[in-house]
């Protein structure tokens, strides 16, 4: 079969004959439709994978047809055609967290695309309890973007949130504009920073209730003033530009500077005081949660530095550099909770099927591309490298 195969760092190779696989007892095939290439696919291949596990199919956000069930499949909703999304994450169920019910951080886990053959192939092996059917009018080419909707939804319930408060996400790329989506479900009112106008052109349409552009707006002076506006109710017109939702304001310095077009996110201030200096916590409050999901240098401390005191900031970006800053006595004096969100928990998946199917969370907007599984390499990875990059999904697949 056809398979885009991982050998090692920056050695990522079509194959047009790998060994089609086999479905173990309570396993099913699957006739892959489309994978969706994702920024952890691009680290792997940039960095190597996690760990010495030779060749692998990369791929873990895809969904296929039910082509055949292995031995002893009895799953309700599981039958040969039946269309599905595949649930990334493959746990013990008896290692302590297991036990606890956080199988996301499951000491023997298995990950589709990563410790195991993943989705972009022809065809792949999966649990078939590890399979979420989808509804008739969620299309193929939506389903691979159930996983970061999942990621999101788990960000989400790691926050906390009540109806009625105020968010900000930092970071508008696919799982940012997820976050936004579900945060909005859940009754939020939520402002959208990331330094790309077309991202906040998004995030606009996608219901951000304000938008802000770090390059040149100042957010650690602005966000704290749109969220008191919009938790006591005011208008916002004050700080609303046309066509994007959020505010320009030319006696405002820029509070960031752009890095480099790998980040989905500018870096942030030099360093914790810095930033607490730059934000006006003396006369506004500020969000009540600030969830991160750019993974870029610094950004974790903004959202820490950020969200109100007593808040919560929730960091999902995943980040190969150390953010060193955080200023842990300004923490305690402002007793903030600062938590991070991996993967998602049990059940996000159904639930993130869910929500796309029932239109609260669109993900149209979120695909750049349809490409066939031979020029997944060159229309795929390389395109998703480009300086400049203009993609947030390249589904890879044959459909």
């Amino acid at each position: 079969m056809q398979a885009i195969v991982l050998h090692g760092k920056n050695d990522l190779r079509f194959d047009p004959e790998y060994p089609t696989p086999t479905p173990k007892a309570g396993e099913v095939l699957l006739r892959l439709t489309y994978s969706s290439i994702c920024q952890t696919d691009i680290e792997m291949w940039q960095h190597g994978m996690f760990g010495d596990r030779g060749a692998r199919v990369l791929g873990h956000e895809a969904a296929g047809v039910v082509e055949e069930l292995g031995e002893g499949v009895n799953v309700p909703g599981i039958e040969v055609g039946t269309r599905v999304a595949v649930e990334n994450v493959r746990t013990c169920g008896q290692c302590f967290f297991c036990r606890k019910g956080t199988s996301q951080l499951c000491e023997n886990g298995r990950n589709f695309g990563f410790s195991d053959d993943g989705g972009l192939a022809e065809y792949g092996v999966w649990p078939a309890e590890l399979v979420i059917p989808l509804p008739d009018n969620m299309p193929n080419e939506e389903a691979p973007l159930a996983e970061p909707t999942s990621v999101a939804v788990h960000a989400v319930e790691n926050a906390n949130v009540t109806v009625g408060e105020t968010a900000a996400v930092v970071g508008c790329g696919v799982v940012g504009l997820c976050t936004l989506q579900v945060l909005k479900a859940a009754g939020l009112k939520v402002v959208a920073i990331d330094p790309r106008e077309q991202s906040l052109k998004i995030a606009h349409e996608l219901g951000a209730d304000a938008v802000l552009n770090p390059t040149t707006e100042d957010i650690a002076s602005l966000l704290p003033q749109i969220a008191d506006a919009i938790r006591n109710g005011r208008d916002l017109s004050p700080f609303l530009r046309e066509g994007a939702g959020g505010r320009v304001d030319g006696s405002s310095e820029p509070s960031h500077s752009m890095t480099s077009a790998t980040n989905e996110i500018a870096a942030g201030p030099k360093s914790s005081d810095d930033a607490r200096a730059k934000t006006d916590f003396d006369n506004y409050i500020g969000p009540d949660v600030v969830i991160e999901t750019a993974g870029a240098p610094s950004t974790g401390v903004d959202a820490a530095n950020w969200v109100r005191r007593g808040g919560r900031a929730v960091i999902v970006g995943f980040s190969h550099q150390s953010q060193d800053d955080i200023n842990f006595g300004r923490l305690h004096q402002g007793e903030k909770t600062i938590l991070a969100s991996s993967a998602t928990s049990t059940g996000g998946y159904q639930k993130a099927v869910n929500l796309i199917a029932s239109g609260a969370v669109n993900v149209k907007p979120l695909i750049s591309a349809l490409v066939p599984l031979d020029k997944g390499i060159e229309d795929g990875f390389e395109r998703m490298l480009r300086p400049e990059k203009d993609v947030y999904r390249i589904l890879v697949g044959n459909g």
